[in-house]
């Protein structure tokens, strides 16, 4: 029997060469976009379930059908940034431009402007949480980019492990707050725990079973796990030779059997998109809405 808690299902949609072990070590990379888009395509229409995907600028632009077609099939469009550029390599005003770009990029890919934000390589920590005061200015109403445990590339450490309102002066505390912008932060085996199984390179090493264990402690708290993974990531026909042991074992270990992981997860718990999480949270909550809120916000009623 499935969780009656909806889970984010979430992609990060982005070139498989511009992950940030592979951006500098690849040369004359075979594009496999479009391919992989049309492995999880498949995978979710058979399943029938919706997802997020944070699309990168870049991708909106270069690739305007692809992304109108993965809004076309009932999935939510978010924004992954412009060119896939860590916050840690940005200024507050380079990411301002980022934001400005990614979102024309989207809407004009989609004609529905993106209300939720995933910074690449989870890259809202203590030193870059001035983008949370740039999402809020460009009216965005989620954010997807807190990973709660620190990891050696990324991660807040005791960063809440549940959704929370977002307070710019104090944007890794659950405290009472009602700011409209919402954090959904990536998921941990425990609130005290706190062992990644959000998906991604941990989805590919750790067993299947230790992650519906961790999904399931959440839920049995009343939880919403959000997990992510990479449409790359289900596509074995990216795996290169041409770098070092260690960024082929973290880049490309258990590629081959994520898809069987991924679809043992959709029969077992139930999930959503990452909007639609966020939206129910603010609902419960009251908090402040924008004057103007997009599409994707808007209560089911009124759709």
């Amino acid at each position: 029997m499935r969780s009656p808690v909806e889970n984010v299902l979430s992609f990060d949609l982005e070139h498989w060469y511009s992950a940030t072990l592979l951006r500098d070590a690849v040369t004359d990379p075979t594009e496999r976009i479009e391919e992989s888009v049309e492995i999880v395509l498949d995978l979710l229409a058979r399943r029938g379930v919706k997802a997020t995907f944070f699309v990168v600028g870049e991708v909106a632009r270069d690739h305007p059908e692809l992304v109108a077609q993965i809004a076309a099939d009932g999935h939510e469009i978010g924004s992954h940034g412009h060119t896939h550029r860590p916050l840690f390599e940005l200024t507050r005003e380079q990411f301002s431009h980022e934001i400005e770009r990614s979102t024309a990029a989207i809407q004009d890919a989609t004609g529905t402007m993106p209300v939720g934000f995933r910074a690449p390589n989870f890259s809202v920590t203590p030193r870059t949480q001035w983008a949370i005061a740039v999402l809020e200015a460009s009216e965005y109403q989620y954010d997807s980019s807190v990973f709660p445990v620190r990891t050696p590339m990324y991660g807040v450490t005791g960063a809440p492990v549940r959704p929370y309102s977002i307070d710019p002066t104090a944007p890794f505390e659950d405290r009472p707050a009602d700011h409209a912008l919402v954090e959904l932060p990536l998921a941990v085996f425990h609130p005290r725990f706190k062992l990644p199984v959000a998906g991604g390179f941990y989805a590919r090493l750790l067993p299947t079973q230790l992650l519906q264990r961790g999904i399931r402690t959440l839920n049995a708290r009343g939880l919403p796990a959000t997990i992510y993974f990479h449409p790359w990531e289900f596509n074995p026909a990216v795996k290169t030779p041409s770098v070092t042991a260690h960024k082929r074992f973290v880049s490309f270990h258990g590629i081959n059997r994520l898809k069987s992981k991924l679809e043992t997860l959709l029969d077992t718990f139930t999930f959503t998109t990452a909007a639609s999480v966020a939206r129910e949270y603010a609902n419960e909550n009251d908090l402040v809405s924008y004057d103007t809120p997009s599409p994707v916000f808007q209560s089911e009623d009124s759709r």
